[in-house]
């Protein structure tokens, strides 16, 4: 009995080890005569498909569109001339008031946090101007998708609306006086904190737009300064460049890859050094000498050798040379391929108007000289503030 299953189980056992190896001979042979090359083909061709597909998407990339100014800010760059001579009292104005307020409630609440989700109304359109972005593929089965994302409007004397002029029973929250109103770095909407439509992102980062993964966030300080504005490393002045970044950065959990900092006042090493915060100690370069129109001391030299399109760049000039200022601004206006790469520029400009001749005294150039070089930067695609 135990024999005769054995038997049985053997005989069984050596048929599926037949069945299987003519299975594979008439495999063998259908593979040699292209019977299932069409398979292999088509397995081959989808992976290379799904290969070509990831590659097509990799040629896409974010590009600045246009610039479009507010209703707020047309008003203003509209009649800049006839304004010139009575800012504060058109600033002053019920409605002009209500603007400011609401805008700068607006503007200090985005400042605590990085903006990740698209807005969903459009109630501040009124107010805020826009630069528009568009995502270009370059094969046809990809669809364009233009973003618009807020900055704050060109409006006033290009600062703080609520600052400078003379006002009643504004919100307690937004009082400031003494060199707090004169530096008020309130009014600035950075890209990290502005609002964008028609996009949204999963994760907390920077728009992809200004900014992608892997690249560097660096900033260009020209005319730095000390870190604390002044030389007792225990005060911080509000006469502070690099330090109102690092701390902006700091507060959204953010930090610079590099800092270069430009200086031509002479300060002693350990002076310098000893206000840098141990962060960021060895990311920060500091040229103290000052900045040139040309060569090796050229700051767009220096950015154009280190910065990649990918970058998220801020630039701060401000070295109270308007000479050689202006030169290095239409530097930036006549080249393309500098221009490209500053994400974000803040610049003081000197003119001549009456509310701050206290501060400027009568140098060349009026309002509208201001609005139009701002206008022109935005619609270069750089996001462009008035620096205190």
């Amino acid at each position: 009995m135990y024999n005769s299953y054995f038997k049985t189980d053997r005989i069984f056992f050596l048929l599926c080890i037949g069945i299987i190896i003519l299975f594979f001979i008439s495999l063998t042979s259908k593979i040699n005569h292209g019977s299932y090359s069409r398979i292999f083909t088509t397995i081959i061709n989808k992976y290379s498909n799904s290969i070509q597909t990831k590659s097509s998407f990799d040629d896409c990339q974010w590009k600045f569109d246009h610039y479009s100014p507010s209703p707020w800010e047309l008003y203003w760059y509209n009649n800049i001339t006839y304004l010139q001579n009575q800012v504060c009292s058109k600033l002053k104005e019920n409605d002009q008031i209500n603007k400011s307020i609401r805008s700068l409630e607006y503007i200090i609440n985005l400042q605590r946090t990085i903006y990740n989700k698209s807005f969903l109304s459009n109630e501040y359109d009124e107010l805020f101007s826009k630069m528009y972005y568009k995502y270009e593929c370059s094969t046809s089965s990809q669809l364009d998708r233009i973003v618009s994302q807020y900055i704050e409007p060109l409006i006033g004397l290009l600062r703080d609306p609520l600052t400078i002029c003379s006002y009643e029973n504004l919100p307690s929250t937004l009082k400031i006086s003494g060199s707090n109103e004169i530096q008020s770095k309130r009014f600035f909407l950075l890209g990290p904190s502005a609002p964008y439509d028609n996009f949204h992102m999963s994760t907390i980062s920077i728009a992809p737009w200004l900014y992608q993964q892997n690249s560097q966030k660096i900033l260009f300080d020209i005319g730095a300064s000390l870190f604390n504005g002044v030389n007792d490393p225990n005060t911080v002045s509000s006469v502070i460049g690099a330090r109102w970044f690092y701390e902006y950065f700091q507060l959204n959990s953010l930090s610079f890859d590099r800092i270069i900092a430009f200086e031509a006042s002479q300060y002693s090493p350990r002076t310098y050094w000893q206000q840098i915060p141990d962060d960021i100690i060895g990311r920060l370069t500091f040229i103290n000498v000052g900045v040139e129109k040309t060569g090796k001391f050229n700051p767009w030299n220096i950015l154009k050798s280190i910065v990649k399109k990918t970058d998220y760049v801020i630039v701060k000039l401000d070295i109270d040379h308007s000479i050689l200022e202006n030169q290095l601004i239409e530097q930036i206006l006549n080249d393309k391929s500098l221009s490209i790469l500053i994400d974000e520029f803040f610049f003081e400009m000197h003119i001549t108007v009456n509310e701050m001749k206290r501060f400027w005294g009568s140098p060349p150039g009026q309002l509208k000289d201001s609005y139009l070089l701002f206008t022109k930067l935005r619609q270069l695609g750089i996001r462009m503030h008035s620096w205190p």
